[in-house]
């Protein structure tokens, strides 16, 4: 097959929208397929083209095998609602029109979202060369952006949400990343038998050879902060945006500090909340917390390796079917995970075995199990190898990427 995936986001960026499609796509290629990425250029999750990359009406690129072309789109910066509508309006209608005029002549096409504009360039892709759409889905929007307060319901909302009704109605398959979202996309129209659990995951083969290679620049990079490896480190890898509730993992941080307890937390990323937070460390002289990155997703399994526990945090929230695709690549990386969230990703968790779980906003719960894994080695170990087997089992990208193939496979017979 000849398979067109429709992405905003797609290496270098950091983060589970680009590595979704960028694990999933070396697998596919590895199976014998062709493999067509239509993005952009990196921006995420600033909206600024990173330095060293410039936009052009197109370019293209070889990725692992994968086809990558790029299409520009109206990067202005910042976070504002209608700067990111912007964005992704812009991207959304370049695609459309760079996909459009190519003779690209895929056997199906996937568009995978957020932001859901993605969707309607790539619905309209598949109607243009006669083919099966397939809509992937990791989280909900518009429902999860109003559900958090980031924007609000109105006319514009109802209009994403009628197009999105479409999008379900009309697409061949319906991939999502939980349980709780397959039965919530029923709910908002997707056609019974459509829709299907393929969730998040990591490579672990890859990520035990970047493990491996990248452990001397994960050691340089961890020294650059003014971190003692001496001490225990508890690692956040992420984005710094409002949905992840960091300001409670530095409050725990500073209760900690407090008592004079020896634990670093470390926290490697980007995003809306970089600046606000890096105030609190200075202001609040918060001398074991550091912040770092944006860092290349190859080095992330290093980072992980060199930590005693990983930290997944999520703010109390509306939905209860959101699970941080970093979970898994704490599994993966065979190190306890300190969960603080709700709902599904806490089922996950417990099922695995990888580590304490408290409640989303339970800071005294949060604080509770860092202790519980600094303070018994053995039991950490414990947890973080029966993390290891869950994400073997369940979560390896190699396995993911056949059970989708499987998916593409019958869409297109049944297309034909």
């Amino acid at each position: 097959m000849h398979i067109l995936v429709v992405s905003q986001f797609f290496a270098p960026e950091m983060g589970a929208p680009a590595a979704r499609f960028g694990d999933l796509g070396r697998q596919f290629v590895a199976a014998g397929h062709r493999v067509t990425v239509l993005t952009t250029f990196p921006n995420f999750p600033q909206g600024k083209v990173y330095p060293g990359h410039r936009q052009a009406v197109a370019a293209r690129e070889t990725v692992d095998g994968i086809d990558v072309l790029r299409t520009p789109l109206l990067a202005l910066g910042g976070h504002s609602p209608l700067r990111k509508a912007a964005l992704y309006a812009s991207f959304a209608g370049s695609a459309l029109l760079q996909g459009g005029l190519r003779a690209l002549r895929p056997d199906i096409v996937i568009g995978t979202t957020p932001p859901p504009t993605v969707a309607y360039a790539s619905l309209g892709l598949a109607r243009r060369f006669g083919v099966p759409h397939v809509v992937d889905i990791r989280d909900i929007w518009p429902e999860a952006v109003v559900n958090a307060g980031r924007v609000q319901a109105g006319a514009a909302v109802r209009a994403l949400e009628s197009l999105n009704a479409v999008v379900l109605r009309q697409s061949a398959v319906v991939t999502t990343v939980s349980e709780g979202k397959r039965e919530r996309l029923l709910q908002l129209g997707a056609r019974a038998g459509t829709v299907h659990v393929l969730p998040n995951g990591a490579d672990l083969d890859q990520f035990d050879r970047w493990a491996t290679e990248h452990k001397q620049a994960a050691r340089a990079f961890l020294g650059g902060l003014g971190v003692d490896e001496r001490l225990p480190i508890a690692l956040y890898a992420g984005v710094f945006n409002p949905p992840q509730g960091l300001d409670g993992l530095l409050d725990v941080a500073a209760r900690r500090q407090a008592r004079g307890d020896p634990l670093q937390i470390v926290l490697v990323g980007d995003g809306a909340l970089r600046d606000h937070l890096q105030q609190r460390i200075a202001t609040e002289g918060l001398a074991n917390v550091r912040i770092g990155g944006p860092v290349d997703r190859t080095l992330i399994p290093a980072l992980y390796a060199r930590s005693t526990a990983t930290v997944v945090i999520l703010r109390p929230r509306k939905d209860t079917h959101t699970v941080p695709s970093k979970i898994y690549e704490a599994m993966a990386a065979g190190r306890p995970v300190v969960l603080s969230a709700d709902g599904e990703v806490q089922s996950i968790a417990r099922a695995a075995g990888c580590g304490p779980v408290g409640d989303a906003g339970d800071l005294t719960a949060l604080d509770a199990n860092l202790d519980r894994i600094v303070g018994d080695s053995e039991a950490a170990q414990a947890m973080g190898a029966s993390g290891r087997a869950y994400a073997r089992q369940f979560n390896d990208r190699a396995v993911l990427a056949q059970r989708y193939l499987d998916l593409l496979a019958a869409a297109v017979d049944r297309d034909r």
